[in-house]
């Protein structure tokens, strides 16, 4: 498994891409990881890097 952004890695198992690696969303088959949103607890796949919540509705939400 590689990445052709970072020097990606597995760890115990587990697909690893460096820190600030643009495909660090993405995991080994290039599939974006399912996350758990920060405001609302429900599980989502993030559309780009970085992103942490479901909808824009929970990220104003978190910051307000």
């Amino acid at each position: 498994m590689k990445c052709n952004q970072c020097d990606s890695i597995t760890i115990n198992g587990h697909y690893c891409h460096e820190t600030s690696c643009p495909n660090s969303h993405l995991d080994h088959n290039g599939e974006p990881y399912t996350l758990e949103c920060l405001w609302c607890g429900s599980d989502f796949t993030p559309e780009e890097r970085g992103q942490r919540f479901c909808d824009l509705t929970c990220a104003e939400s978190y910051y307000c």
